[in-house]
């Protein structure tokens, strides 16, 4: 039986029709990045508003590089919402595919494409919400805040000429008490209920080069252990083995209580000194929980990218360097890296050096807030089975460009799913197949929608 949503039958055909219509144009648009040029994304987007008589201001760097934003204007003496996405995607081969990527195809309940689920589907739903607000504005249902739409560039590759940059040179067409942006889209079953998470903020990231130096050689005279290749194996594996600390400040206690069925293991998880041993008893018996609690814990090493000597098979290489993707939670730095790396490879026999390739430090929202209140009380009246639990994020998006200039807002990352949990969608995300079940996205236009109305009103 099809959800409804508080919507008949012909509400819910004409809202499905009109979003599911809007992703579609919005996936043909090739807006991969790199090169990252959206002009295409965002002429879809400028002729769906002016469309429904409503004004469109573009700012960007470049013609290529452009940001869209459509405010609409409240009754007054209200709090201004921010509805935030990006419209530049991630590459994708057609050759890897079961659908083209780049069409749009409407197929077996899905629509399929290369930004369904990061993040066209959002900015779609978003679009449509604060278009179906105006209509009701236009008959005299007025908001008393304002309703902001934002579609930025420059997101999956970059970040210098998107959220950043918008801030920077016209914060006001874009600030706001509240922003809602992509995120939070871990929906968990757990104990005959749906456990959605908010992501109230995101860890910071550090990208690290470890050089190793050796004596390189001539490939017929073996070094027996002392070659770089050798020392760059063990780098790696001491990497991939240690365990960072815990910080007991930052168990996600709530989390864990609410998706975790055994007490024991709850228990365990919570304790500093058995939560990483927990986790891989967690991991034998869901893996996916494992993998979602785990980056909450403390800072994460990741090896991303091994390198040493050239393509001649008979030179014995003199350096070598391991990329390692880290990232950490708030109140970490950068010299808690420089010491968690140093204890990693404590006792590894090699010459190595660090260097901090970038650093982006970590940033949160208050986890209580009356746009919490509201998400909650929205996702209450929308699934009456729904839980919303505040966490952080081991990505990266643009609400913390938002946070950082305007440390007065509460930016939270939620994007809801009901047909689907969040173990389901993960490996679409960036990867082969992406696509989006048409009965979420109408979830999404009509959680935005009654999100705003919470807020505004």
């Amino acid at each position: 039986m099809r959800e409804q949503w508080g919507l008949t039958e012909g509400e819910h055909a004409e809202l499905e029709a009109e979003v599911v219509g809007l992703l579609s144009r919005l996936l043909r648009a090739d807006t991969s990045n790199p090169p990252g040029d959206v002009r295409s994304a965002v002429d879809v987007l400028q002729g769906y508003f002016a469309g429904n008589g409503l004004s469109v201001t573009l700012v960007g760097e470049s013609p290529e590089l452009v940001n869209c934003v459509v405010r609409l204007a409240g009754s007054g003496g209200g709090q201004t919402l921010v509805m935030l996405g990006h419209t530049d995607v991630v590459p994708a081969d057609p050759d890897d595919w079961t659908e083209p990527p780049f069409v749009g195809v409407v197929k077996d309940g899905y629509v399929w494409g290369r930004g369904a689920l990061d993040m066209k589907n959002q900015v779609a739903a978003q679009a449509v919400a604060l278009v179906r607000l105006a209509r009701r504005a236009a008959a005299g249902e007025t908001l008393r805040g304002d309703l902001v739409f934002v579609a930025v560039a420059d997101e999956e590759t970059g970040d210098h000429s998107g959220a950043r940059w918008i801030v920077e040179h016209h914060p006001g067409l874009v600030q706001g008490d509240f922003v809602i942006n992509e995120g939070g889209c871990e929906m968990f079953e757990a104990g005959g209920r749906r456990v959605y998470s908010i992501h109230a903020g995101e860890k910071g990231y550090a990208g690290c080069r470890i050089v190793v130096r050796g004596n390189g050689g001539h490939g017929s005279m073996p070094q027996h252990g002392r070659s770089v290749a050798c020392a760059l194996a063990r780098i790696v594996t001491a990497i991939e083995e240690y365990e960072p600390e815990v910080l007991p400040s930052h168990v996600p206690a709530a989390f864990i209580d609410r998706v975790v069925a055994d007490p024991g293991l709850r228990g365990r998880l919570k304790d500093p000194a058995t939560a990483r041993s927990a986790v891989m008893e967690l991991a034998a018996l869901d893996h996916d929980l494992a993998r979602n609690i785990e980056p909450l814990l403390g800072l994460t090493f990741a090896t991303t990218n091994v390198r040493a000597g050239d393509a001649a098979v008979n030179v014995i290489p003199s350096h070598a360097e391991v990329i390692v993707d880290c990232r950490l939670l708030p109140g970490q730095s950068e010299e808690d890296l420089r010491r968690e790396v140093a204890r990693a490879l404590d006792g590894v026999d090699a010459d190595w050096e660090l260097e901090l390739l970038n650093c982006v430090a970590s940033n949160e929202s208050p986890a209580e807030s009356a746009l919490r209140d509201a998400v909650a009380a929205t996702m209450a009246g929308l699934i009456p089975d729904a839980d919303v639990i505040c966490e952080h994020s081991s990505g990266f998006t643009d609400s913390a460009h938002f946070r950082a200039a305007f440390p007065e807002a509460v930016a939270y990352g939620f994007t809801p799913f009901a047909v689907e949990t969040g173990p389901m969608i993960a490996p679409r995300v960036h990867g082969r197949d992406e696509r989006i079940a048409v009965r979420d996205l109408v979830l999404q236009t009509v959680f935005s929608e009654r999100l705003a109305e919470r807020l505004l009103t």
